[in-house]
């Protein structure tokens, strides 16, 4: 599974630098330099995050990026003018989340959470490459500017196409499969959208500098706090039910 996994990474990561060379040939040296870097961070996040999932350090992992991210969240209140009640409001829905993003951590199966994460990273690098290379229509402007239609399509065909590899891997059916990761990219967007909801309310442009170019770590992992919170959830009905 993993050599899979890595091998379509280092895909990907092909595909990403020949986009990226695209693009900066119309661009100045600055936003050339600082695409380049966003690139090379985000694949060794990548790797940071898939090392910790495989030594199953991934409830030390969520836990460490749900503290950040309650920082951020508090530096981006401490500096705004919104009332308290925003902010502690905003704190229990985030919390919320968290609380079930670890249980998501502790009590799924390795491979599971694995094929969770590569599903949020697919869906996120795919629909940033379409939405460049083909968006022409806005998906919600005033939330995230740079999301498309043509980007969100073009993210869920391919996501889904790469699905195809680990239904032997997570004892899923292919139909299953395939509907577990189209989810997924709907729960990816929704996280990645709230984010940038709250960031809008707080009038900042990035949650912090600890990662450049990536906003931080609550942009870097908003896609796969929720993601994996509503998985977990989702698994919880099942028993219940």
């Amino acid at each position: 599974m993993y050599l899979i996994i890595g091998s379509i990474l280092f895909l990907f990561f092909g595909i990403g630098s020949l986009v990226t060379q695209y693009i900066n040939k119309q661009s100045k040296l600055r936003q050339a330099n600082e695409r380049w870097l966003k690139l090379v961070l985000y694949f060794v996040i990548l790797i940071m995050v898939f090392s910790c999932i495989y030594f199953e350090l991934t409830v030390s992992l969520a836990i460490c990026i749900g503290i950040i991210g309650l920082f951020e969240i508090s530096k981006a209140h401490i500096f705004s003018n919104k009332r308290i009640i925003f902010f502690f409001f905003s704190v229990f829905i985030y919390l919320t989340i968290l609380f079930a993003f670890i249980k998501f951590s502790d009590n799924t199966l390795t491979e599971n959470v694995c094929f969770v994460y590569f599903t949020v990273v697919t869906f996120d690098g795919f629909s940033q490459l379409t939405g460049q290379l083909f968006g022409k229509r806005k998906l919600l402007p005033q939330i995230s500017p740079n999301k498309t239609f043509e980007g969100l399509l073009g993210g869920l065909i391919l996501t889904t196409s790469t699905s195809f590899f680990f239904f032997q891997y997570i004892d899923f059916s292919i139909g299953q499969t395939i509907a577990t990761a189209i989810s997924i990219c709907f729960t990816a967007l929704t996280g990645d959208l709230l984010a940038s909801l709250l960031k809008r309310k707080y009038q900042i442009k990035d949650y912090s500098k600890l990662i450049p170019g990536h906003g931080g770590i609550l942009d870097r992992f908003d896609s796969f706090i929720f993601s994996g919170a509503m998985y977990w959830l989702t698994d919880l009905f099942k028993e219940i039910l």
